[in-house]
């Protein structure tokens, strides 16, 4: 009788050690689970980290840097002048979506004013970046003059383009400089820069009645059929909405214009036109790795 007794002690410790073991185990499951959820929420609703890969925000960010982007639905996000994470708007985009990074330089309400020097926003001039190419025109009477210094400096001759009595061309302003001190007089006075049309915007913001001139048109045509889809049709300047014609939209989201700051290949407003808010993933908040040691977890501005 005494060993059945300690016979059925050790199957009964047995028993409570596997089950300990089992609520151990289910602890640690529940645990992770509830971190792995954590981590999860975090990332899709308050803060993710991403890699850069293109150049169009050099110099404050590097191909290859890793960022943390704030996705909190906050005032100031995004905010004004800050490096923002957004994805194209375009209807044709929307199978394959990619990122793109810019700078936001008009929020909802602001007035722009687009020439070839520059942005003013809101009577502020913003000029536009050493890197940004400009059109200039080259009289053909100088031609060979100009292609022989142009080939002399190694600058390369970009988009030309050919009309009657010239031909056009893309330079950056510290490439025209570079022109212009080696130049003479007969071939500085043949070679000028392209004036730019002047347009003036308004950023479309929630609720406001945004009257469509032909520049608005243009400007606001692809979110119009973002926030309209097949209701929306535009015919000769104007814009008809179920087949009637309209001068005036209210729109149902804020806008932002957003431009990067290295224009070569970029993807920008200059391109897509307004960004809604709903494509602003947000405010770049840190560089958190980096080759280049200055950006190293370096606050971005």
């Amino acid at each position: 009788m005494e060993f059945v007794g300690t016979e059925c002690s050790d199957g009964q410790a047995r028993i409570d050690l596997m089950k300990q073991r089992l609520i151990s185990f289910l602890k640690w499951i529940a645990t992770l689970v509830v971190a792995v959820g954590f981590v999860l929420c975090v990332r899709q609703y308050c803060v993710a980290s991403y890699r850069v890969s293109t150049q169009t925000m050099e110099k404050a960010l590097h191909e290859g840097d890793c960022i943390l982007v704030n996705k909190l639905r906050i005032k100031n996000n995004p905010g004004k002048g800050r490096a923002v994470l957004f994805s194209s708007p375009l209807l044709r985009d929307t199978l394959h979506t990619p990122l793109l990074l810019g700078r936001c330089i008009a929020v909802p309400g602001d007035t722009i004013v687009a020439s070839g020097d520059g942005y003013v926003i809101n009577g502020h001039l913003l000029p536009n970046s050493p890197h940004t190419y400009n059109t200039y025109v080259v009289d053909n009477s100088i031609e060979v003059n100009f292609m022989k210094l142009l080939h002399s400096l190694n600058i390369p001759l970009r988009d030309r383009k050919i009309a009657p009595d010239s031909f056009y061309l893309k330079l950056t302003v510290p490439e025209e400089n570079n022109l212009r001190r080696q130049m003479d007089a007969e071939t500085n006075n043949g070679f000028r820069k392209y004036k730019d049309e002047c347009y003036t915007l308004i950023v479309p913001r929630k609720g406001m009645a945004y009257r469509l001139d032909a520049i608005a048109l243009v400007a606001c045509k692809d979110a119009i059929y973002h926030e309209t889809g097949n209701m929306a049709h535009f015919d000769k300047d104007k814009l008809y909405i179920d087949g009637r014609e309209t001068s005036f939209f209210y729109f149902d989201e804020d806008y932002y214009w957003i431009l990067s700051d290295n224009s070569t290949g970029a993807v920008d407003s200059r391109h897509l036109g307004f960004i809604p808010r709903s494509h602003i993933i947000g405010n770049i908040l840190l560089c958190w790795y980096s080759k280049d040691k200055q950006h190293l977890f370096k606050w971005v501005n």
